[in-house]
């Protein structure tokens, strides 16, 4: 985002405004016919369009719109003109799918309400195949295919197991209310998935097009340029480098008791995002990803990630850090800025160990350097501020979210793309998704502290909340501020951030960036790393997301 339209979005004092959802009824086309004609119509358009997924609620009804006028269909089949431009968007992505990572979600009102024999349990409908119905026909066919197959009411049980990371796609059969809810989930999450509507409301003995679904969920097309990336996977495998045996392969056994301090700061725990990141471009722009590549590529995010903590808690006099005493509080200052050192070096080191061709590791290099440069220059501005006690303008402290928090992303993101041989187009779209979620990160980590209330007001100071907060105040409530800062009086400031409806203000900044940041991979062509990304960002920002 231009930091020069800070203003357009900073307007302390003024509530946000809500979102207006749209809902309209659906109406499904009651002859075969008609549904097969407006299918195939919107088929043909998103062939020719070629637009990628995900798509908004609003990108859908704008298409549907068009394609409304364009073919004079009535205007109450809009809602399933909408779904039917979801399914053509998302059709080719989900076809290359393997079936046993898909999910057949159907409607407990599908069931003979009179014959019906199944029992419920928390999963949902356990169908007794008694062929009084659809249900067990459909089933047997999903399943058989590989399917994992489940009759639930609402979309509950669907997240959770999107979540999990058990299914890469959903093909789902339901209402119009009930497909809204799959649509919002899975579109935060950017889960390929098919929506096939009911032919009738209600909630009991309802009518599904059989052939239709049928058709949807015997589609099977691979296609080697589309590699979905099981995150759940790639996090453990992440994870599971950063134990005592598993680092000594990687960069030797500890030799000296510097070593062992070494060993004891990476293996202190920690989310291990960077090297999460750094293997998941690396492995989505590989042609063969080269394991070892990968695992050093990862150590090394973690060594500089590491190296920052040490030489940070020195430069914020921190003494504990995730419940455990920091490294200079337990050995002294020099000998943490020497283990900080030898992180770094380490980090290079592993880097030049890594098999790949010169002009890769010299872009690497590069990547690395500068982001080492922006964190520096950051975090110096964030000490000078915290020395003489400023609170920083907004457009300021922006600007040193963007050295600190956004470069640390682009190092990791960045460093394994290059490493995966990407294209410069790649690369630039990955360099603005880094600026806009490093922003939006840090963003909301502000709003957390803030909100739990968690350390101490003098470090609080330095926040985009009170940057947002002071300008807005009065005169009068600007000496109460200042009063209420030298006194540490936590309830007033919450009490001027709740009156000047600061809170609104940064959720709407924060909900800026993280358009920018979908915005800037929307264009990505690596689909596999696109919806990826998006479902990080789903998960990270769950309370922020727009569907």
């Amino acid at each position: 985002m231009d930091l020069g339209l800070m203003d357009d979005i900073l307007l302390p004092g003024k509530p946000m405004e809500e979102e207006k959802i749209k809902v309209t009824d659906l109406v499904v086309p009651q002859q075969a016919g008609v549904r097969r004609a407006i299918r195939a119509k919107v088929d043909e358009y998103f062939r020719i369009g070629k637009i990628s997924p995900p798509v908004s609620y609003e990108q859908l009804q704008e298409f549907a719109r068009t394609l409304i006028m364009q073919n004079e269909w009535e205007t109450q089949y809009t809602a399933f003109v909408m779904i039917c431009c979801g399914n053509s968007i998302w059709r080719t992505i989900l076809k290359a799918i393997p079936f046993d990572r898909r999910i057949l979600l159907l409607p407990q009102c599908l069931q003979n309400s009179a014959s019906c024999k199944a029992v419920k349990d928390e999963m949902g409908l356990l169908c007794s195949e008694c062929g009084n119905c659809s249900i067990s026909e459909l089933l047997g066919q999903a399943e058989n295919l590989g399917y994992v197959g489940l009759v639930t009411e609402g979309t509950t049980i669907t997240t959770r197991l999107i979540e999990s990371g058990k299914v890469d796609a959903v093909v789902g059969v339901g209402c119009m209310e009930v497909l809204q809810k799959m649509f919002s989930s899975v579109t935060r999450y950017a889960i390929p998935s098919i929506g096939i509507p009911l032919l009738c409301n209600g909630c009991k003995d309802t009518i599904p097009d059989l052939a239709w679904i049928k058709e949807e969920i015997n589609h099977y097309e691979p296609n080697q340029e589309i590699r979905m990336i099981n995150l759940n996977h790639l996090q453990s495998k992440t994870k599971s480098l950063f134990g005592l045996e598993q680092m000594g392969r990687v960069i030797g056994q500890p030799q000296s008791d510097t070593e062992q301090i070494v060993f004891e700061v990476l293996l202190s725990g920690g989310h291990r995002f960077r090297p999460f990141l750094a293997e998941l471009t690396y492995e989505a722009f590989a042609s063969s990803p080269d394991p070892e590549v990968s695992t050093k590529l990862a150590a090394s995010m973690e060594c500089f990630h590491k190296a920052s903590l040490v030489h940070d808690d020195i430069e914020d006099n921190d003494h504990f850090r995730n419940g455990k005493e920091t490294i200079h509080t337990k050995y002294g200052i020099p000998v943490a800025l020497n283990v900080g050192d030898l992180l770094l070096g380490k980090g290079y080191q592993l880097l030049s160990e890594c098999k790949l061709p010169p002009d890769l590791i010299v872009k690497i290099y590069n990547v690395v350097a500068q982001g080492h440069t922006a964190l520096s220059l950051g975090q110096g501005e964030e000490l000078l501020a915290t020395r003489q006690n400023q609170i920083l303008s907004p457009v300021h402290m922006i600007g040193i979210y963007k050295n600190k928090t956004s470069a640390a992303f682009k190092a990791a993101l960045l460093a394994g793309a290059v490493a995966g041989n990407a294209d410069r187009d790649s690369i630039e779209l990955l360099d603005r998704f880094s600026i806009a979620i490093g922003i939006a990160y840090q963003i909301k980590d502000d709003l957390e502290d803030f909100e739990g209330h968690s350390g101490d007001l003098s470090k609080q100071r330095f926040s985009i909340i009170f940057s947002i907060l002071q300008p807005a105040l009065s005169l009068e409530d600007k000496t109460i501020f200042e009063i209420a800062l030298q006194c540490e009086d936590q309830k007033t400031i919450v009490e001027l951030v709740i009156k000047y409806s600061i809170k609104a203000t940064v959720i709407k900044l924060l909900s800026t960036y993280l358009e920018d940041a979908r915005q800037a991979i929307s264009p990505l062509s690596n689909i596999g790393l696109k919806l990826a990304l998006y479902e990080i960002t789903g998960k990270m920002f769950d309370a922020y997301i727009k569907s």
